[in-house]
């Protein structure tokens, strides 16, 4: 009895610990977007090769993103836009297996080993966002992708979720930007509010 007693005690323990964390994603006032990760996607299907994907759509596709308004979307009076580090990353990463093999399922320590070594530029403390792309597959035409929400200053991540948007129609750059945009129309239109219920806020 006592033994099942403090094991109760644990997992509410547990649980108050991870509200804590998530009330970060709702209670601060700023934030930081750092990009669209790619350095852990499987990218299959297309006939674009992995080095023309690598150099030359990392980047368009992460512009997408520039020129939205993520301080409404995230009910924030700042959101600032810094990219550089992932890039950079994105940029850096192999190649040969980008388009071998089959879609990917990144747990949550390959994630928050991600988040860990990461760069953020000049913004060392506060709330961080990213997006995590696990796969991007024209055959099924779905693109899965981990949205990151951390800690800057601990590099934890405080709350996490994955999303799928469809990838057809277009050339590859095309399709692909679209599929990344209506992450963020799911995102405002519906996860959000969702999100923020679940975890009570």
């Amino acid at each position: 009895m006592k033994r099942n007693l403090l094991l109760l005690a644990a997992v509410i323990s547990i649980m108050c610990l991870q509200a804590q964390d998530a009330s970060l994603v709702w209670s601060s006032s700023s934030m930081s977007w750092f990009g669209i990760d790619f350095t852990k996607a499987k990218i299959l299907g297309f006939q674009d090769s992995p080095h023309t994907i690598r150099d030359q759509y990392f980047k368009d596709w992460n512009d997408v993103t520039i020129p939205m308004d993520l301080t409404k979307m995230f009910d924030k009076k700042a959101v600032y836009k810094d990219p550089n580090g992932i890039l950079k990353d994105d940029r850096a990463r192999e190649t040969e297996t980008m388009n071998q093999g089959d879609d990917v399922e990144l747990t949550e320590d390959e994630i928050a080993a991600r988040v860990k070594e990461m760069g953020t530029g000049s913004k060392k403390a506060g709330l961080g966002m990213m997006f995590i792309v696990q796969s991007i597959n024209k055959g099924t035409e779905t693109a899965l992708v981990n949205v990151v929400f951390f800690d800057i200053a601990t590099r934890k991540v405080v709350w996490s979720k994955k999303l799928s948007a469809k990838v057809s129609g277009g050339n590859t750059k095309s399709a692909v930007a679209a599929a990344m945009k209506d992450i963020f129309t799911q995102i405002d239109k519906k996860e959000w509010k969702a999100w923020r219920k679940e975890a009570n806020f």
